[in-house]
């Protein structure tokens, strides 16, 4: 039986589908106790909401403390970046007692009161509001085969088997595991017949996964065609070793080949974990029909995960939501949606519109690392005294590092209740100092506006949906608020000087670039020498020079 329970409290007017809920995870915790309702003490998600999201496990930027004080009752955590080199090898070294036979990841991550959901890779960057080119740790790192999936590790490229799959979750116990699937990540737009192969490949994988957790043998018919690979190679291998007579006389006498058979092997069931789904089918709408339609019908299945990042870079914004609309409206009401590559606030508007349930919380994370603090709100209950928004003439946020906010000894945002603005504790200027002098409180205190914005702002769309007001709200907020710019990378000409000033002080030369060791004045004796006519070196040069001379 599942461990997740999915319920939908309101629903909006048609022909909208989006609706609320809450999704929890009723099974004993880490020390096996439940309330009097047979529910785990584990944080509820509120849906439409979040998984916050993580690199390594950890909640970029904040302290443990700091991450609970967000109103999200779910983590992302992407194997791609969790999983070490020797596991699932390395296992056989939990610790595991008589009362916790099993140390998982959330007892490894010290998160045993959030919703865990464990996924193959991270699919944060890009969405189709900030990029327009495929993610570099997700392309390029060569094709998935009938095997393996290929994941882009800090360490490299490893390959990840059905089996090594089985046994990860098996000791990892998450609440939520994505199954494993064959996406798509390459550098160009995929054929069809890629596509369909890649769903076909996900299905049969799924098929596997959910035979093996009832604790069924769901690899048997793996094995059966490995040793029927293996018999006739080592036939091959015998009649090779004959003499040409007797080779002529086994021809002679040999019986039709027979079917290879293999026993079942017992294997341990882990129903306590829940299954969702991945839909597929990139730019073409009759392979997203076949997969939303073959994937619904899998009863086993607790939930649903549509991604967008496969389709930046060859579908433009239109396209992407009408093929998400084409997988969600045949996939069951009952069961959660959740939609990877989804951040900006306007963007989440439009997929939950199209009742989608889940997203995560990248959108925060990368205003946080490019020094920008949340100004936006949705419906006039979440609105805050009107802000001033500065030189970047964008009213959704501001830009810290601008050199304006350094006299500014006001709130970032007034009336904001976060742990950064509540009580006027940390201004706008003195925020502005710490990113100057790049002190790590600085992204502390971002980070935790900018979560506790997008969890007000998820909040108020909850409220919306309940009130039948989501779409009129939408309007308003598409008036004040406009579209998300696209996330090009570039750094802040402060940002730029600060981060070399800092190389400098560490003497960090081996790996510094051209462009920093130049810009900071190290001369011959602080890097190799650069060749002759490196023209990418050359414009890192002037980059640097030019953000000087206008900080």
């Amino acid at each position: 039986m599942s461990p997740l329970r999915f319920c939908i409290h309101a629903s909006a007017p048609e022909p909208a589908r989006a609706r609320c809920g809450t999704l929890s995870i009723s099974k004993a915790d880490q020390h096996g106790s439940t309330d009097q309702n047979g529910s785990s003490s584990k944080r509820v998600i509120e849906t439409p909401g979040c998984f916050m999201y993580s690199i390594k496990g950890s909640v970029p930027h904040l302290t443990p403390d700091n991450m609970r004080l967000q109103d999200f009752g779910g983590i992302h955590v992407s194997l791609e970046q969790i999983l070490q080199t020797d596991q699932p090898g390395s296992f056989t070294k939990w610790p595991s007692t008589p009362a916790s036979p099993k140390f998982t990841l959330a007892d490894y991550l010290h998160l045993q009161d959030l919703i865990l959901l464990c996924d193959l890779r991270d699919y944060s960057s890009p969405s189709p509001s900030s990029s327009s080119t495929p993610d570099s740790s997700t392309s390029r790192i060569g094709p998935n085969t009938d095997r393996h999936v290929l994941l882009s590790t800090p360490k490299g490229v490893r390959q990840l088997t059905l089996d090594d799959y089985l046994k990860v979750v098996r000791q990892f116990q998450p609440d939520i595991v994505s199954a494993l699937a064959d996406n798509i990540t390459d550098a160009k737009e995929p054929a069809q017949k890629r596509v369909h192969k890649s769903i076909d490949r996900t299905l049969r994988w799924l098929d596997q996964i959910l035979v093996e957790r009832q604790g069924g043998d769901g690899r048997i018919e793996d094995r059966r065609v490995e040793e029927e690979k293996r018999v006739k190679k080592e036939k091959k291998e015998r009649r090779k070793a004959m003499a040409k007579e007797q080779q002529r006389l086994e021809d002679n006498k040999q019986e039709p080949e027979s079917r290879v058979e293999v026993s079942p092997i017992a294997t341990e069931a882990w129903t306590d974990v829940a299954v969702f789904a991945n839909v597929q089918g990139s730019q073409f709408e009759e392979e997203r029909i076949w997969s939303a339609e073959e994937t619904a019908k899998r009863e086993g299945v607790d939930g649903f995960i549509v991604n967008t990042a496969e389709l930046t870079g060859w579908c433009g914004k239109d396209e992407i939501w009408k093929l998400v609309q084409t997988s969600i409206e045949r996939l069951p009401a009952q069961k959660p949606r959740l939609v990877s590559g989804i951040q900006a606030p306007e963007d989440i508007l439009k997929a939950v519109a199209l009742g989608v349930d889940l997203f995560d919380t990248s959108y925060p994370y990368q205003l946080t690392e490019d020094g920008k603090a949340s100004l936006y709100y949705f419906g006039e209950s979440g609105a805050a005294t009107a802000p001033t928004t500065g030189s970047s003439n964008n009213s959704r946020w501001i830009n810290l590092w601008d050199d304006e906010h350094g006299d500014k000894f006001v709130p970032i945002l007034e009336g904001c209740e976060c742990y950064a603005c509540k009580g006027s504790k940390h201004s706008r200027a003195y925020i502005n100092h710490l990113l100057k002098t790049h002190e790590m409180l600085a992204t502390v205190l971002l980070m935790s506006h900018n979560m506790y914005q997008y969890g007000k702002f998820f909040a108020a769309v909850r409220e919306a949906v309940k009130a039948g007001t989501l779409d009129q709200s939408s309007k308003t907020f598409h008036e004040k608020f406009g579209v998300e710019p696209i996330r090009t990378g570039e750094k802040h000409p402060a940002q730029i000087v600060v981060e070399a000033a800092l190389s400098k002080r560490n003497q960090r030369l081996d790996g510094a670039e051209p462009a920093v060791v130049e810009a900071i004045g190290l001369g011959e004796k602080g890097m190799k020498k650069r060749p002759e006519g490196d023209e990418k070196a050359e414009k890192e040069i002037k980059k640097v020079k030019k953000a000087q001379g206008s900080a």
